[in-house]
């Protein structure tokens, strides 16, 4: 119930990202009790997508936020014409000639934009670093007052250096309607 009020919360509040960590030992139904609060929250009309990190997986950045994404993707591109009309001209406008960047890992992404131009090549750390400012405002596109958005991501103790840094990002970013829950091992 804690999590239902903080997601209310979340939903009616004008500024910030809300966040909350769930800890515990493995097997003790940490992700069941957050996924329980799916369906209230799609009562709401709030959008509850989730992604999961991987104890073997840590060369890949961004996995469980991607996946995620691609979640949300998917259920947009079943929604009316009407709505998936008013989501590309929202992801256009945040994206502009950024898109690539965001279809090269969401390739659903591409169904609601079309094809994107290739971006010109930059160095390591200016491309992580226009990968966190595109994706931030390609995330910021989705969480609205209408439909508040609750992120979950399961297992954060094998996350990526990568994926830390974006999910730090977006907390101290100007999102509003988002709510961020984590769930991690604290024997790890």
């Amino acid at each position: 119930s804690q999590l239902i009020s903080q997601f209310e919360e979340v939903a009616s509040r004008e500024e910030g990202v809300s966040v909350m960590a769930v800890s515990g030992a493995p097997g003790i139904g940490k992700s069941a009790l957050i996924n329980e609060i799916h369906k209230p929250i799609v009562a709401k009309r709030g959008y509850f997508i989730s992604g999961k990190y991987e104890q073997f997986r840590r060369d890949k950045p961004y996995g469980a936020i991607i996946q995620a994404f691609q979640v949300l993707v998917k259920q947009i591109l079943s929604e009316s014409e009407d709505r998936i009309d008013l989501w590309k001209k929202n992801l256009v406008k945040a994206l502009g000639n950024n898109g690539k960047i965001i279809t090269d890992v969401i390739p659903e992404v591409e169904l609601l934009i079309g094809k994107q131009a290739d971006l010109p090549s930059i160095g390591p750390e200016e491309s992580k670093n226009r990968f966190n400012f595109v994706f931030e405002k390609f995330m910021s596109v989705f969480p609205q007052k209408e439909h508040p958005v609750t992120l979950f991501l399961d297992d954060l103790q094998w996350a990526d250096v990568a994926s830390l840094q974006l999910i730090k990002n977006i907390i101290f970013s100007n999102i509003h309607y988002l709510f961020i829950i984590f769930s991690y091992r604290d024997n790890e």
